[in-house]
């Protein structure tokens, strides 16, 4: 039989009975790394484009708001602005507050303004959502003098570090959600696989959904990368998965008898 190195499956996943045939002869393994090199090659465009969009809001968007902000010096867990009024910094082409700075008391909680960001005398307000918020006492923080100078060298070293660490974030999200879906959907190619009479050992039935995730994996890249709209799309990629799961159980029963063991020499 044919043997099938890991980068061909990337197309051949969509089409070949004989790639599924070869993934349970000859690889071995649950298909944990071939999860694992699929996801960091498709998060890489996505890390990218998250790490440009930084830059952009960096270059373009932040001086306008850095122009509003205030100096704002904390001491002793109090921070004060130059004026003891509230500083409102607007989202940018708009009349909608973003950040509110005031350490007169006029503002002391999030409910008092739709702003993500309130800043009073003693702690940050930092919005999460429409309903919840986190708070920071500046109790917390050591005494220090916010302006944009600082705001700009931090942004500055955060810049260098966001794209490795967003990175890093995005493959392991993807990588642990991927391998969870073909840890469940071996148990619905072990009952495919049961009702045409082929038995492979469950670690097999893993690493043969790993395979057939591709396509739906590979699409789902594309569509976001290119912002298309996709009606439905997690039930229709739902279907996607279970088609694929499906036409890669057929495959491997397509194999003579004597061939459907899943001893192999490829490590997947």
């Amino acid at each position: 039989m044919r043997n099938f190195p890991w980068w061909r499956a990337l197309w051949l996943s969509f089409f070949s009975r004989t790639l599924y045939q070869s993934v349970a002869r000859q690889w071995q393994g649950v298909g944990s790394l071939y999860l694992f090199i699929v996801s960091a090659l498709v998060m890489m465009p996505l890390a990218i484009q998250i790490h440009e969009g930084y830059v952009s809001f960096v270059k373009q968007e932040l001086p306008a708001y850095l122009d509003e902000l205030p100096e704002i010096t904390i001491e002793n867990g109090q921070a004060s602005t130059p004026e003891d009024r509230p500083y409102v910094i607007n989202e940018k082409g708009t009349t909608d507050p973003f950040i509110v700075v005031d350490t007169s008391g006029q503002y002391n909680t999030l409910d008092q303004t739709s702003a993500a960001v309130l800043i009073t005398a003693d702690r940050i307000f930092v919005r999460k959502d429409d309903v919840s918020s986190q708070s920071y006492p500046f109790a917390d923080f050591v005494d220090m003098k916010i302006d944009r100078s600082l705001v700009e060298a931090f942004l500055k070293v955060l810049g260098r570090f966001i794209l490795p660490f967003t990175y890093f974030i995005l493959v392991a999200m993807a990588w642990f959600w991927r391998f969870s879906q073909a840890m469940t959907y071996a148990f619905l190619a072990s009952w495919l696989a049961k009702r045409q009479g082929l038995a492979l050992r469950y670690h097999s039935f893993v690493r043969i959904s790993a395979v057939a995730l591709t396509p739906a994996i590979i699409i789902d890249t594309f569509i976001g990368l290119f912002g298309l709209p996709l009606p439905f799309a997690g039930v229709l990629f739902l279907i996607l998965e279970i088609m694929y799961i499906r036409f890669a159980v057929q495959s491997i029963c397509q194999l003579p008898p004597n061939q459907r063991d899943d001893e192999g020499s490829i490590i997947a």
